[in-house]
């Protein structure tokens, strides 16, 4: 390089505004800590490798620039030291997340399955009559609330116990195998129908 283009080099250098690159470099960091976190969350697919990589060059560029005070110079070590910090994590998480180990995978991991067991009950026939009857409990209660126009404070295992022994003495009287029940609001009142089938 000859000494011309060393001067020139210098006097470029010389223009560039420090004080404002390094708040580019700090703006370009936080949002690509906002892009990996949304990229553990999943709202973002991909890892923002692209923006990573013009962070990485942003912070050489910084280290070649003159700093003609000390304090923009801690500054840099900072903001460095913020970068390392950072990085360490991504890496640590995305390392967590190819073995299957990072915390929020297992705990979304561990919804789902609670979630798919919770349905399987549901369609079974037991699961199924617990769900109807949580919706006549709903429905009565409800009702209830309409009619009087305050809250209702009915406890569901006393409430299944009473339709159980009712729909016993049913199908004892009647001798049918299946019964419905339905809530029934007549003249201010609130019922509950059964019905054999």
């Amino acid at each position: 390089m000859t000494q011309y283009s060393q001067v020139q080099k210098n006097v470029q250098a010389n223009k560039v505004d420090v004080r404002a690159e390094l708040f580019k470099f700090e703006q370009m960091l936080e949002d690509l800590k906002v892009q990996y976190e949304q990229h553990f969350i999943g709202v973002l697919p991909m890892q923002p490798e692209k923006l990573h990589h013009d962070v990485k060059r942003q912070l050489r560029k910084l280290f070649r620039l003159p700093f003609k005070s000390s304090a923009m110079g801690f500054q840099l070590k900072v903001l460095e030291n913020r970068y390392s910090t950072y990085n360490s994590y991504w890496q640590r998480v995305l390392r967590e997340k190819e073995e299957g180990t990072y915390s929020r995978d297992v705990f979304k991991a561990g919804i789902r399955v609670r979630n798919e067991q919770l349905e399987a009950a549901e369609l079974s026939s037991g699961g199924a009559a617990n769900k109807q009857m949580m919706d006549l409990y709903t429905s009565y209660k409800e009702a209830l609330e309409r009619q009087t126009n305050r809250a209702q404070h009915v406890d569901f295992s006393e409430f299944k116990k009473s339709l159980v022994q009712r729909a016993k003495i049913l199908k004892e009287q009647h001798g049918a195998e299946k019964l419905s029940f339905k809530v029934v609001v007549k003249n201010g009142k609130v019922t509950i129908s059964a019905q054999t089938k």
